[in-house]
C-alpha cells in the first residue's frame, strides 16, 4: 500500500491511469473487449447469457495482449484451455458490474457512443476525419456487426461510469491526510556496509574429492529426463510455394471477369437520415435546399446518423451493394449534385445526394497480378483439401511416414530429441508433445492422428526413438556440479563472516570502523524518503520495512538478490508533515488516498455481487 502511495506522488494525471487500470481489473479485457452472439451459452450470470463466441473472442484478445507484452513468445504455447478459466471469470465480473450499473439507473446515450467513435484515431483517415470504411473494416474484421459493436462500446462506457462513481464520491479527511503524509513523507537516516558474494566465489578452490562427494550426495539433481525423437510429415500452404499458372489460365479468367470489371461504377453518396419525420420537417428541409443552403450544412443540423452527420452526411463510395436496395436504386437514378425525394428504409427516411461518379477503368495488364494470385490461392486451397483428406486416410495405422510423404509428394522429417516440456521447432507445439508422449505413439508405436497446428498447418508424428530417463555421469555435469558447489561454499563462508561482523557491530563497534578494518564498502544515507532517487533501492526498501519505534540505533542484516550480505544501522526516523507539502504534492497525495479508498470499495462491491450472483457454468 505504501509503495502504491509513493508511486502516486507523480501528479494528478496519473490518477487517470489508475482509473483505467481498475476498469481492466474488473472488466477483464477493457474497453475493446469483444462480445457476440452464438447458439451455445458458456455461462449465465443472473439469467443473462455469456455466449461461447464471447469467450472465444475474449481468449483471442488475451492471447494478443500476452504476445504484445512478451516479444518472441511462441503463440503455440498459449493454449485456449489454459487461458479460458481466467477469461471466463473476467467476463463474469464484467457482466456483474454492467448489471449493477443498470440497476442503479445508469445509462449511455447513442449520441455519446457515436461521438466517441468519431473521435477514435483508429477510425480516422489521414486528415483526421471519421472514415466509415476503416470503421466497418475494423468492426467486421473482429467479428462484429455495427450494431453489436455499438452495444459493446455502450456497455464498456456504462461500466466505466459505474467505476468512476467510486472515485468521484470518495474523499480524504484532514486527519487521514496527516496520517498519509506522516508515512509517505517520512525521512530516515541510516548507515550500511556490504559484504559482497562474488569475491568469496572467486576465492573458492575445489578438490576432486569435494566434487565427487557433492555429485554423489545430489544425484537426483542430475537426472536426464525421458525424451523422444519423432518422424513427422507436415502439410501446409508453404509446401505448395512456387506453384505457377499459365498465361492462358490468367487470360481466360480475365475474359470471364471482364464484363463485370468494365461495368463497375462507384457512386459517392451523402444523406440526411430522419428516423420518423413528418411532412412539415421534410418540407422545411426541401425549402432550404431550394433556397440554396448547402446540403452538407443541413445534414449537420438535421441528420440523425451519428456516423456521418458531423461530416455533412458523407457516406463514401458504393459500387451498388453497400446500402439497402431502395437506397441504392434511388442513388443510381440521380445525376451528380442532385438530391433525391424521400427514400424509406429500415433505418428511417433518407434524403440522398449524389456527390460523384467514378467509372472503373481496367485492362488485362492492370488485373493480371491480381488474377494470378487468385488462381494460385484457389489451387493451394484445392491442393490443401485434397492432401489433408489423403493424409488422414494414409496415416491411419501407417507403418512408415516416409511412405506417406512419398505418396503425398511431401517430405518426411525427423525432430531433435525433446522431453515433456517441449523444445524448439516442431516440438514447440503442445499438441505435438502431447501426441508424442501418448500411449498410442510412445508405447504402441502408432502414428498420431492428424494434428491441427493452426494457420492451415497439419502434422502427423510417429515415434522414431525413445530415450529413457537416466542418471547423468559426473563428466557430463561436472561444470554444473562445480558451479553449485562453489556457490554453496561461498555462501556458507559469507554467512559465517557476516555473522562475525554483525556481532562486532552489536557489541558497540561503529559500522564505519568495522568496514574500514575489513576493507569493505560502506555508505551513509541522510534524510531519505521512499521516493528518494540515487540510492540503493534494495537497501532503501529494507530500511523502510524496519519498525520506526526504536529509541536506539536499530541494527539489522539481510541478503540482496545477488547474494551480498548487508548490515544496516537505522539511526533516525522523522515523520512527514502534511503542512510542508507543496500544492501539487498535496493534491497528488489526496488523489492517491481517494484512489486507494475507491479501489477497496469497488473490490468489496464486486465481491458482494459475486457472492450473491446466480451463476450457471
Amino acid at each position: 500500500m505504501l509503495e502504491s502511495f509513493r508511486n502516486n506522488m507523480k501528479g494528478i494525471a496519473f490518477g487517470i491511469v489508475i482509473l483505467i487500470a481498475i476498469v481492466f481489473a474488473f472488466s477483464g479485457i477493457g474497453s475493446l473487449s469483444i462480445s457476440g452472439t452464438a447458439a451455445e451459452t458458456a455461462v449465465t450470470v443472473n439469467g443473462e447469457r455469456v455466449t461461447e463466441l464471447s469467450v472465444l473472442q475474449a481468449i483471442g484478445n488475451e492471447k494478443r495482449r500476452i504476445l504484445s507484452e512478451n516479444e518472441g513468445l511462441d503463440a503455440a504455447l498459449l493454449e485456449d484451455e489454459l487461458i479460458r478459466p481466467q477469461v471466463v471469470e473476467q467476463l463474469i465480473g464484467r457482466r456483474l458490474l454492467s448489471q449493477a450499473a443498470k440497476s442503479g439507473g445508469m445509462g449511455v446515450s447513442s449520441r455519446t457512443t457515436g461521438k466517441l467513435l468519431l473521435n477514435t484515431p483508429a477510425f480516422q483517415s489521414d486528415d483526421g476525419r471519421f472514415d466509415q470504411d476503416l470503421y466497418l473494416y475494423a468492426v467486421r474484421n473482429q467479428g462484429y456487426t455495427s450494431a453489436t459493436f455499438l452495444e459493446m462500446v455502450k456497455d464498456d462506457l456504462l461500466i466505466e461510469q459505474f467505476i468512476r462513481g467510486f472515485v468521484t464520491s470518495s474523499f480524504v479527511t484532514p486527519a487521514e491526510l496527516d496520517l498519509l503524509a506522516s508515512i509517505t513523507e517520512q525521512k530516515r537516516d541510516y548507515y550500511y556496509l556490504t559484504l559482497p558474494l562474488q569475491p568469496a566465489m572467486d576465492a573458492v578452490t575445489l578438490s576432486d574429492k569435494q566434487i565427487e562427494e557433492y555429485y554423489q550426495a545430489n544425484l537426483q539433481r542430475y537426472q536426464a529426463d525421458e525424451q523422444v525423437v519423432v518422424d513427422y510429415v507436415e502439410l501446409s500452404p508453404a509446401r505448395f510455394e512456387g506453384q505457377k499458372v499459365t498465361e492462358e489460365q490468367i487470360r481466360a479468367r480475365y475474359e470471364e471477369q471482364q464484363a463485370s470489371l468494365d461495368s463497375t461504377v462507384s457512386r459517392h453518396a451523402a444523406h440526411i437520415l430522419l428516423s420518423d419525420p413528418d411532412e412539415a420537417l421534410l418540407s422545411e428541409i426541401n425549402s432550404k435546399l431550394t433556397a440554396g443552403e448547402a446540403f452538407e450544412e443541413l445534414a449537420k443540423a438535421y441528420s440523425q446518423d451519428i456516423g456521418s452527420a458531423d461530416f455533412g452526411g458523407d457516406l463514401g463510395y458504393t459500387s451498388g451493394d453497400t446500402f439497402p436496395e431502395a437506397f441504392e436504386a434511388a442513388l443510381a437514378a440521380l445525376e451528380v449534385g442532385e438530391v433525391s425525394s424521400p427514400v424509406e428504409t429500415d433505418s428511417g427516411v433518407h434524403l440522398i445526394k449524389l456527390l460523384d461518379i467514378q467509372q472503373q477503368s481496367v485492362d488485362f495488364d492492370s488485373e493480371r497480378a491480381r488474377i494470378e494470385q487468385d488462381l494460385i490461392a484457389e489451387q493451394v486451397d484445392v491442393w490443401l483439401v485434397e492432401k489433408l483428406a489423403k493424409l488422414k486416410e494414409l496415416s491411419y495405422n501407417a507403418e512408415s511416414l516416409a511412405e506417406i510423404a512419398a505418396d503425398l509428394e511431401l517430405s518426411a522429417d525427423v525432430s531433435e530429441p525433446f522431453g515433456r516440456n517441449g523444445a524448439s521447432g516442431i516440438a514447440a507445439y503442445p499438441a505435438v508433445v502431447k501426441a508424442a508422449f501418448s500411449a498410442e505413439v510412445r508405447e504402441d508405436n502408432y502414428a498420431s492422428e492428424v494434428l491441427d497446428l493452426g494457420d492451415d498447418r497439419y502434422v502427423v508424428v510417429k515415434l522414431n526413438e525413445y530415450i529413457p530417463a537416466r542418471q547423468k555421469t559426473l563428466a557430463e555435469v561436472k561444470a554444473d556440479v562445480m558451479g553449485s558447489l562453489r556457490d554453496e561454499v561461498a555462501r556458507s563462508g559469507l554467512a559465517q563472516r557476516g555473522a562475525a561482523l554483525l556481532a562486532r557491530i552489536n557489541d558497540g563497534e561503529q559500522i564505519e570502523a568495522v568496514a574500514k578494518s575489513e576493507d569493505l564498502d560502506w555508505q551513509v544515507v541522510m534524510d531519505a524518503k521512499r521516493s528518494t532517487p540515487g540510492v540503493n533501492n534494495e537497501v532503501k526498501r529494507f530500511v523502510f520495512q524496519l519498525p520506526a519505534t526504536a529509541r536506539d540505533d536499530l541494527i539489522e542484516s539481510f541478503y540482496t538478490r545477488s547474494g551480498d550480505f548487508v548490515v544496516v544501522a537505522l539511526t533516525d526516523v522523522e515523520s512527514g508533515d502534511s503542512k510542508k507539502l507543496g500544492k501539487q504534492e498535496r493534491a497528488s497525495l489526496v488523489y492517491a488516498g481517494i484512489t486507494s479508498t475507491s479501489s477497496r470499495e469497488l473490490q468489496a462491491v464486486q465481491a458482494a455481487l459475486l457472492s450473491n450472483a446466480d451463476i450457471e457454468r
